[in-house]
């Protein structure tokens, strides 16, 4: 018989894709640098991103609708690990409201400091993906982001016993 046969696509599909966020602390915090492939979690040497406060939100741009199913972020490790608690997993085709109000996949509640927290789920298809620090005074780093999907194959898998 023949059978659909699904694999992991463990290609990072965010590494070098455009990023944005809300509003940039200094030159070293660019949205950029959570997709650089370097997941240098000291924020001196300029591999982390960082907001300036308000309602704080990062968004990746895959380019094209994928099934998300697996978000792994490196959160800052020489300080200010508990900044991250509280920030919100989105993913959707959706830039309305900056992407903010795409489908929640999950709300974060730490990540230890210079730690790496992969999020597995079910596959929510989206072009974007989201990091939303709702709240006053919240800054959002991120020192990488990776994405992950799962891509069915076209091929046909002849999956009959030798006899």
């Amino acid at each position: 018989w023949f059978q659909h046969i699904y694999t992991e696509d463990r290609q990072n599909l965010a590494v070098g894709a455009p990023a944005v966020q809300s509003s940039t602390y200094n030159s070293l915090g660019a949205a950029k640098n959570a997709v650089d492939g370097n997941s240098d979690s000291n924020y001196m040497r300029g591999s982390c991103t960082h907001t300036a406060g308000y309602n704080s939100w990062w968004r990746v741009d895959l380019r094209k609708p994928h099934k998300v199913t697996r978000v792994r972020i490196t959160n800052r490790g020489d300080c200010c690990a508990e900044r991250i608690a509280g920030a919100q997993i989105r993913i959707g085709n959706s830039l309305a409201y900056n992407g903010n109000r795409n489908w929640l996949v999950t709300i974060i509640r730490s990540i230890p400091s210079g730690g790496t927290k992969t999020f597995d789920f079910s596959p929510v298809k989206g072009r974007y993906v989201n990091i939303y620090l709702p709240g006053t005074n919240k800054y959002l780093t991120l020192c990488e982001v990776q994405i992950d999907s799962r891509a069915a194959t076209n091929d046909n898998f002849d999956n009959r016993l030798a006899g």
